[in-house]
């Protein structure tokens, strides 16, 4: 085990056995077989979203492209969090004659088919541009949810789910929103960071001053 993968794996045990315990279990998260809870997300009108989602193996340049392609294509740029062990594709199809920008906010969830794959949250928001009447397949790394569940492998079914409203994940993924996270350690830390909310624990200020401590992202 390499000395970045221990660091990151004391972190993760230190802010679990800091944080102190809240009393409701969060469902769809941690340990919870229930189905997770939020307000609805739909696509901008004028684009469709596929019902099929699947995990995609992120070593094929191959994965996650439109099958009926004619020319090679550069395959597309993987969206979400460095290191986000939930990878799913995702299908978009822009119906209208004008560009159309999908937002899709912190907190929505893809959930697994299956309870013994781990449900990912996205931790920022991703925007992703529709060209006119085409298709688009989008690579998206999310956050997984269920520590003691497996990682998706190639093709494992998933579906579209809510945007959590918990409020400490809120808060947690507020406190992210201007920090640059394009580096693997600093989206390790954030997702280190995330873990204790997961299994219903509160959000601490060591917490708070490690998110303060991770790079902002530079104006645009």
């Amino acid at each position: 085990m390499s000395l970045r993968a221990l660091c990151l794996g004391l972190m993760a045990a230190l802010a679990l056995t800091a944080a102190p315990a809240l009393s409701a279990e969060l469902p769809g998260f941690g340990d919870s077989e229930g189905e997770p809870i939020g307000e609805t997300w739909t696509p901008p009108e004028g684009i469709e979203l596929s019902a099929v989602i699947e995990s995609y193996n992120p070593f094929d340049p191959d994965a996650c492209k439109r099958p009926d392609e004619k020319t090679p294509e550069t395959p597309p740029e993987e969206l979400g969090l460095k290191g986000g062990l939930v990878r799913v594709c995702l299908q978009f199809q822009n119906r209208t004659n004008s560009r159309i920008s999908v937002e899709l906010p912190p907190g929505l969830i893809v959930v697994s088919n299956s309870r013994e794959t781990q449900h990912g949250m996205i931790v920022q928001k991703l925007t992703i541009e529709v060209p006119a009447g085409q298709f688009l397949f989008a690579p998206i790394k999310a956050d997984c949810m269920n520590g003691s569940r497996s990682a998706p492998g190639i093709g494992n079914p998933y579906r579209m789910g809510p945007v959590t409203q918990h409020e400490t994940i809120q808060e947690a993924l507020g406190l992210l929103a201007d920090r640059d996270l394009s580096d693997p350690l600093d989206a390790a830390i954030a997702s280190s960071l995330l873990k204790p909310l997961y299994l219903g624990k509160a959000l601490t200020q060591d917490a708070r001053d490690q998110i303060a401590d991770l790079p902002a992202r530079a104006p645009t």
